[in-house]
Formats: C-alpha cells, sequence, structure tokens
C-alpha cells in the first residue's frame, strides 16, 4: 500500500507564515490610510467621497480580508498538524 501525502509540512508550514504576513501588511495600510487620513486637512466634495468610501466599503474590504488571512492561515494551520500526526 503505497502512502500518499496531501501537503508539504514545509511548505504548508511557509503558507501560515504569509498569511500571517500579508494580514498583518493589510492591517498596517488600514491603520496607515486611517491615520492619514486623520491628520490631513483635505475638504470638499472629493475629500468627502474618498471619506465616505474609505469608511464604508475600502475599509471593510482591507478588514475582510484581513479576516480571509487569519481564517486560511489558522485552516492551514490545523490541517498541517493533522497530516503531521498522521505521518507520524
Amino acid at each position: 500500500m503505497s502512502s500518499t501525502r496531501i501537503g508539504d509540512l514545509e511548505q504548508l508550514s511557509a503558507l501560515k507564515v504569509a498569511f500571517d504576513q500579508q494580514g498583518q501588511a493589510v492591517d498596517e495600510l488600514a491603520g496607515a490610510i486611517r491615520s492619514q487620513l486623520g491628520n490631513t486637512v483635505w475638504e470638499g466634495p472629493a475629500a468627502d467621497r474618498f471619506r465616505d468610501a474609505w469608511s464604508g466599503e475600502f475599509e471593510p474590504a482591507l478588514r475582510k480580508l484581513q479576516a480571509a488571512f487569519q481564517e486560511a492561515g489558522n485552516e492551514v494551520n490545523t490541517r498541517r498538524t493533522a497530516l503531521e500526526q498522521a505521518t507520524a
């Protein structure tokens, strides 16, 4: 009977790290933009449109992306652990 692996442990670990890093990068991006917007004097219709889009659309989308990275990282870690136990 042959043993079939459904993932490479090192690659899965690297993928988890990548998801964690990218989630952190998204968080930092959102924070930087939020901070810059809060500290910038910018008035008028274009400013209002952007701030409305930022708070109503863009920032929530970034938070959703960050949550997706976190969820995917957790899932990869769970699968990696299960694979490691199954092949031990």
